[in-house]
């Protein structure tokens, strides 16, 4: 059985991808579990925003 996870958040100290990466552990043998990124895909980041909402873009 092939899984890929996707943790639908970006910070670093994201719970999401904690859990994923426990369940991916966790996994049978038999299981190849791919753990994936959305950081390519322009999405919120709460690191950025932690940092500062940045100035408008002119």
């Amino acid at each position: 059985m092939r899984i890929v996870g996707i943790a639908g958040s970006l910070r670093s100290g994201s719970y999401n991808a904690a859990l994923l990466r426990a369940a991916a552990a966790e996994a049978p043998p038999e299981a190849t579990i791919e753990i994936e990124s959305i950081r390519g895909i322009p999405l919120y980041d709460g690191d950025v925003e932690a940092k500062g909402i940045p100035s408008r873009v002119s």
